[in-house]
């Protein structure tokens, strides 16, 4: 069943120093998840090494003020929190999920389980839905963490949503703008599901996704396969899209697999398989779709379905259950 989330608004009118203040009552949920990041960094140098010039380069100064202002409250630096919320592009392979989308005859349903370790249930127990406003007004809302300012799953009410999946390729990775990065800057500039879509599409990235988007229309519903210079757009068959962690239609010649991957075919023909049967109707539908056994992971620490035309969030921390 979909439960009720306290909204935290992040004013994007304020100075980018002082939009996330209200964070300064959960200084131990940051730290512990920064460290929860970060951990698994141990053996990668070469990032603390190269980050000055990346950061430099690529990131914009509204973002480094975001970061720098996460560090103050925190027990780290501000390139520690930035790496930290690099983490997809650095550390995909940790991270899966299941997703799909529907017409339900009055608007989009989209749906998806977000797929990552952790330790001591820290993510799950710790999202939270962010309300990103203009004048009072929401722009656009994420499912997230405190101290992490991008989006791997958002909406724009009565506009679109997205959510991000994980995949692997042989294509080198771009020094370019980190995905989750992109993703709320989609969010916040893009005003109809094309102007996502092509953005989605041709912005070079700094690695791999696979990207649903949806709209509020039938026909809205893609999944967007990108390399960090490439992509290919699957559209929707049958009233449906779905998408796990691997490419359909992209050409891709990487050699063995991930667990992610491992697992990603039978969680695809399983949703494949109920969604044929059934379209669901409502939240408490595309929630039991999100917790069949075949493709629900043990790693599964968000359950979310959005309400596109309406902007409605459902939210399930794994924890809940």
């Amino acid at each position: 069943m979909e439960m009720k989330n306290e909204e935290h608004i992040v004013d994007l009118d304020l100075p980018a120093v002082k939009r996330w203040e209200f964070l300064s009552d959960y200084k131990k949920e940051i730290n512990e998840l920064l460290q929860c990041y970060l951990n698994d960094f141990d053996d990668a140098d070469f990032i603390f090494e190269s980050i000055e010039d990346y950061k430099h380069d690529i990131i914009s100064k509204e973002y480094l003020e975001e970061i720098e202002f996460i560090a103050s409250i925190s027990n780290f630096s501000p390139d520690q929190v930035l790496i930290a919320n690099l983490y997809y592009d650095v550390l995909k392979f940790y991270f899966g999920c299941t997703a799909f989308a529907v017409y339900n005859n009055e608007s989009v349903l989209h749906s998806r389980n977000l797929d990552w370790h952790t330790e001591n249930n820290l993510l799950s127990q710790y999202s939270k839905v962010f309300d990103f406003q203009r004048n009072g007004k929401t722009v656009f809302k994420t499912i997230g963490w405190t101290g992490f300012i991008g989006a791997l799953s958002g909406i724009k009410p009565d506009r679109f949503s997205l959510t991000l999946n994980a995949v692997l390729s042989n294509d080198s990775p771009d020094i370019a703008f980190p995905v989750s990065f992109l993703l709320r800057e989609i969010l916040d500039s893009s005003n109809s599901f094309d102007e996502a879509k092509q953005k989605l599409e041709q912005t070079i990235i700094a690695s791999d996704c696979l990207i649903l988007l949806s709209g509020i229309n039938p026909d809205e519903m893609v999944v967007i396969e990108r390399t960090p210079k490439r992509f290919a757009t699957r559209e929707t068959q049958n009233g449906f899209i779905a998408v796990t962690n691997d490419y359909k239609l992209l050409e891709n010649n990487l050699t063995g697999e991930s667990i992610l991957q491992s697992t990603s075919c039978g969680r695809y023909e399983r949703i494949s398989e109920i969604l044929m049967d059934k379209i669901p109707n409502n939240f408490e539908e595309c929630f039991k779709i999100l917790k069949d056994e075949k493709i629900m992971m043990g790693i599964t620490v968000q359950q979310m379905v959005f309400n596109n035309k309406t902007g409605e969030i459902g939210l399930v921390r794994t924890g809940d259950n």
